[in-house]
């Protein structure tokens, strides 16, 4: 394993990702989408919920990216969704601070796997969670604040450590309900992002815009169904679910091959491909 992993944009090509198996999945209410999907139906069975997981899997074997995985703890049932737990920047990992109390552990199993001499930083000034991070393009951050995950010292803390390296950055203020900003918006190619833009607010969208993002929109019910959140492999590919029907046609539409698994197991309570995986290394742009 490298001395240390990096990242400097959301669509480099990608050649390393940190996931964590469902071996302890399940779904609790630690959502409004997780609440609403309890009340509605039973919750799939771990032939359902593994069979999902290896149609991931089966992506990123066939995109040729090297899979890595932290290890799984009963008594913690997110640990799927690496996303939150660490972020990787162009100077090397950053361990989170989760904000719920039900995934606060999850920072354990992935202190062993990067081990404590491999870290950038360590946010330890309010809660950061990587779901928030979106590192659009070499100098340019964007980080998502809800207060109800991460919380505006957390991403002060987090922003402060890229302006001292020069970058433009910017914090974002969103909704609670939407949980992490890559629930609204995602990149999806360099200068192509999706977006709901029925919520973002103009400003953002101004911003986004005038850095040279083009934005694909997406409507409000297709967000609500994780229709934003892909994750971009690089070379004109992305991984998003197969139930995001229209929003495949339009990554399709602009030349992108697009992996869809089945996901409906994880997305069913609010957490899709972006919030399932944890880029380690991508190539620089």
């Amino acid at each position: 394993m490298p001395v240390q992993w990096r990242v400097d944009s959301e669509y480099g090509v990608l050649r390393d990702v940190l996931l964590c198996r469902p071996d302890y999945f399940k779904w609790l209410p630690l959502n409004f989408l997780a609440a609403q999907s309890l009340a509605a139906g039973t919750q799939p069975g771990s032939a359902e919920i593994n069979a999902q997981y290896d149609e991931l899997l089966a992506a990123f074997a066939d995109a040729d990216v090297r899979t890595h995985f932290v290890r799984p703890e009963p008594h913690l049932a997110f640990q799927v969704y690496t996303r939150d737990s660490s972020t990787v920047t162009p100077w090397g990992p950053v361990l989170s601070q989760h904000y719920r109390e039900v995934r606060r552990g999850e920072y354990a199993p992935v202190l062993d796997f990067y081990g404590p001499g491999n870290f950038f930083k360590f946010a330890n000034q309010g809660n950061v969670e990587g779901g928030d991070v979106h590192i659009i393009r070499p100098g340019l951050l964007l980080v998502g604040c809800s207060g109800g995950r991460t919380t505006r010292p957390g991403a002060e803390q987090y922003v402060s450590w890229f302006k001292e390296q020069g970058w433009e950055t910017r914090i974002y203020e969103i909704p609670e309900l939407f949980v992490h900003l890559d629930v609204a918006f995602c990149m999806a190619a360099p200068g192509l992002a999706v977006a709901c833009t029925e919520v973002l607010e103009p400003e953002l969208v101004d911003w986004l815009t005038g850095h040279g993002i083009r934005l694909l929109p997406v409507t409000y019910r297709e967000m609500m169904t994780l229709g934003c959140n892909l994750l971009a492999l690089g070379h004109d590919r992305i991984i998003s679910p197969r139930h995001n029907a229209r929003v495949n046609e339009m990554l399709r539409a602009e030349g992108l091959k697009v992996y869809d698994p089945n996901l409906a197991a994880f997305t069913a309570i609010g957490g899709g491909v972006h919030c399932m995986t944890m880029s380690l290394a991508r190539d620089p742009v």
